[in-house]
């Protein structure tokens, strides 16, 4: 019988080579049966995984990732586009999600916390609000629909409250230079010259709207109850 999904295992990574001669849902079903039979096989790591042998457009890849999360103890990690340097793309992908560390039991469901610089021009986005425990580097970004606690510096782009008004949301930080800031909406526009002086770098600072503007305020005992 004809395999219509063959599983190759990389150390970082899975590559699904599919059959374009049958149907989508004979994909899934036989996607679901692979990872379901393999499932002590293949563990609980985090996976980046890729796909070839037809064309998918972006909700087939994540019914897909869905599939295989949902019949086997895999953590899919992200989807990588074919590319002659695949593995390396791999690795990269692992090691970065990796060190993101999800604090349930501490923090709740909706928030994360990551640790470590974000470097090299990564990116990271989230649903939930998220906690960094170090800087956000020029030419890295953060997304989060929630809020942005950072615990170092920010120099790239933050944008809280993404996909709504955002009134209500908050970027926080020990230092903001930022390439980009934005809550909801709202971005920020830098003063020209730099508005704080000198300062105590252990002083937080927040962004937040304010008579429709994103505004940046030293962190104080007044402002616990707006926030």
């Amino acid at each position: 019988m004809k395999e219509n999904v063959r599983i190759k295992s990389f150390p970082n990574g899975l590559i699904l080579q599919l059959c374009e001669e049958v149907s989508f849902s004979d994909i899934l079903q036989e996607t679901a049966k692979k990872f379901s039979d393999g499932r002590a096989f293949f563990g609980n790591a985090a996976v980046a995984v890729t796909f070839q042998g037809r064309a998918l457009d972006r909700s087939e890849e994540m019914r897909l990732v869905d599939v295989i999360q949902g019949n086997c103890d895999l953590r899919v990690v992200c989807v990588v586009a074919k590319d002659e340097e695949q593995n390396k793309l791999f690795v990269k992908a692992v090691q970065y999600t990796e060190r993101q560390r999800i604090a349930d039991t501490v923090l709740g469901e909706d928030v994360q916390v990551f640790r470590g610089d974000l470097t090299g021009g990564e990116k990271l986005d989230t649903p939930s609000s998220i906690i960094i425990l170090g800087d956000v580097r020029s030419g890295c970004s953060v997304h989060s629909a929630k809020n942005i606690l950072i615990l170092g510096s920010l120099y790239g782009e933050a944008h809280a409250g993404f996909g709504e008004d955002g009134r209500d949301r908050f970027v926080i930080a020990l230092e903001m230079t930022p390439e980009a800031l934005i809550i909801g909406d709202f971005k920020y526009n830098a003063p020209k010259k730099a508005i704080w002086g000198k300062r105590k770098k252990e002083q937080l600072l927040v962004a937040s709207i304010q008579e429709d503007k994103v505004q940046i305020q030293e962190f104080t005992k007044e402002l616990l109850s707006v926030f």
